[in-house]
């Protein structure tokens, strides 16, 4: 597993163009969330990072603050309604507004149906569905005062098209997809656009823990089981951190007003329909 890149990275202005906007970033202490979180604070955003993990929170927000960012760390369990509306409170306290709210964060559950965990089943539904239903419901009534916002919550191409021994992650993220379609139904008229992002596999921690935990179930090891994954990839190569991030930055961006309700595969031609 390569190490991760600590160091703050080159930064043009003629990129910065989120410069006034904050964003609420959940999940920003590893993988796609820290990508997103770095990503957005290059492009001009203040960032307001929630994970439950305050350790490798705070080390993504001195990370951003080291590139002169703004970065405000707010460790948070989503799955709390009370704890979401500290994190939304603190945003709006320390910078007036919320132009902005990523759900990122989340959780995998692999296991055959038979022999599925019901507490697990539940878990992964308290952080996949419901973490992102309490962060919208907290977000929502500022930018319908701003009549401006963006949604956007990281999915999956599983949720669409489902994925064996993963029930419970692709039931989940379908409720993300048609949650995503449900607000942006409903506040289309108010000048906000919610969106999903739906990758596949992206090369992450959790993603890697998940290849292992398959691979176990067959009497394998992780890196031969990703092998055989990856040979049904077109690209035949995982999607990166990165590029869900500027995917993000882009549907963050005025050029993409026009899209809201899309569930957008990522995935390297995996999904055509």
């Amino acid at each position: 597993m390569p190490s991760l890149d600590l160091e703050p990275k080159a930064r043009s202005d003629s990129n910065r163009f989120l410069t006034g906007q904050v964003a609420i970033v959940t999940g920003a202490s590893r993988g796609i969330g820290r990508e997103i979180a770095i990503a957005f604070a290059e492009a001009g955003a203040a960032v307001v990072l929630a994970a439950r993990d305050r350790e490798r929170l705070d080390e993504v927000t001195q990370f951003v603050k080291s590139g002169g960012g703004a970065a405000l760390c707010v460790p948070t369990d989503i799955t709390q309604p009370a704890a979401v509306h500290s994190l939304t409170h603190a945003a709006l306290t320390q910078f007036g507004r919320v132009n902005i709210l990523v759900n990122n964060a989340g959780t995998n559950y692999i296991s055959s149906m038979v022999l599925s965990n019901d507490d697990r089943w539940k878990q992964t539904f308290d952080i996949n569905v419901f973490g992102v239903y309490y962060c919208i419901k907290a977000v929502l009534p500022s930018m319908i005062r701003a009549k401006s916002g963006r949604i956007i919550n990281i999915a999956s191409v599983a949720g669409a098209v489902g994925a064996a021994h993963n029930s419970a992650y692709s039931a989940a993220k379908a409720a993300v997809i048609g949650l995503t379609k449900s607000v942006a139904l409903e506040v289309a008229k108010l000048g906000i656009t919610c969106n999903a992002i739906c990758p596949w596999h992206v090369d992450t921690v959790m993603m890697r823990e998940a290849m292992n935990a398959r691979a176990a179930m067959f009497g394998s090891n992780g890196e031969d089981y990703l092998e055989k994954v990856l040979a049904h990839s077109p690209q035949r190569r995982l999607i990166q951190p990165r590029e869900v991030a500027s995917l993000a930055l882009f549907l963050s961006s005025e050029n993409a007003v026009g899209i809201t309700g899309q569930a957008l595969n990522q995935c390297g031609g995996v999904v055509t329909a």
